[in-house]
């Protein structure tokens, strides 16, 4: 029997995720998400529908919560989903279908709704990570960042599974992180902080790199506020 056809409004919210086959991990490593974000970007600016949210942090499976803006979603899917399919075969790790059965659509009728889908996607256990965006209910996720090094080329460890082995886990560490940074750069702390474009990066790099608390990351940037953290990681993180 043939399938019946999705039913999609074209200016709808809809939560939409899709798994892997059971034998299969759809993410193996931070590249793999990169990738795949790339995919809904490009899918992104041609069909020009709303990212509300997304996460990728379970290896075998993705959400994604789209505002479609007029696009077909069957054919916005379809080309996120063959794309990546289609980089998965070309690194000789998986030969047969990667995922399991078509997509899972639910549309969001309302703002409770959306609220619920949201929590349910948060993991409190997990540090941030630029693959794990939510937005409130109507504002857009702009283009996220996918860049999985620094500008020294450390790389970010960011959680998707639970702890977090190798993030900076206390103030100190982070101290310690900022002033082997001002020293490669022949710079004192309260230098490479002076400057704010530096200073930003930085404080998405240790929020990215750590588990630290918005409150503790502004002590160890000079005493920032919660408030201020917060409006400068929304302002590069997305």
């Amino acid at each position: 029997m043939a399938r019946q056809a999705r039913k999609m409004e074209p200016f709808g919210i809809y939560h939409i995720y899709q798994s892997s086959q059971e034998d299969t991990l759809l993410f193996m490593n931070d590249k793999d998400r990169a990738y795949f974000m790339e995919t809904v970007i490009r899918a992104k600016q041609r069909f020009g529908f709303k990212l509300f949210a997304y996460c990728l942090k379970h290896p075998k499976m993705y959400h994604l919560v789209l505002h479609a803006n007029g696009s077909d979603l069957s054919k916005v899917m379809k080309s996120i989903n063959i794309s990546y399919a289609m980089y998965v075969k070309n690194q000789e790790r998986h030969q047969e279908k990667l995922f399991k059965d078509r997509y899972k659509s639910e549309k969001i009728e309302t703002e409770n709704q959306f609220n619920n889908i949201m929590n349910g996607l948060k993991d409190p256990n997990a540090c941030f990570n630029s693959f794990c965006q939510f937005g409130d209910y109507g504002e857009e996720v702009d283009t996220p960042v996918i860049e999985t090094k620094t500008e020294t080329g450390d790389k970010m460890y960011c959680c998707f599974d639970g702890e977090c082995f190798e993030c900076i886990k206390t103030e100190e560490e982070a101290y310690a992180k900022l002033k082997a940074l001002a020293q490669e750069k022949q710079m004192t702390v309260k230098m490479l902080l002076k400057d704010k474009t530096i200073r930003n990066q930085l404080i998405l790099m240790m929020r990215q790199s750590s588990t630290l608390s918005l409150k503790s990351i502004g002590e160890v940037f000079g005493g920032l506020s919660e408030s201020t953290v917060c409006k400068i990681l929304k302002g590069k993180c997305q």
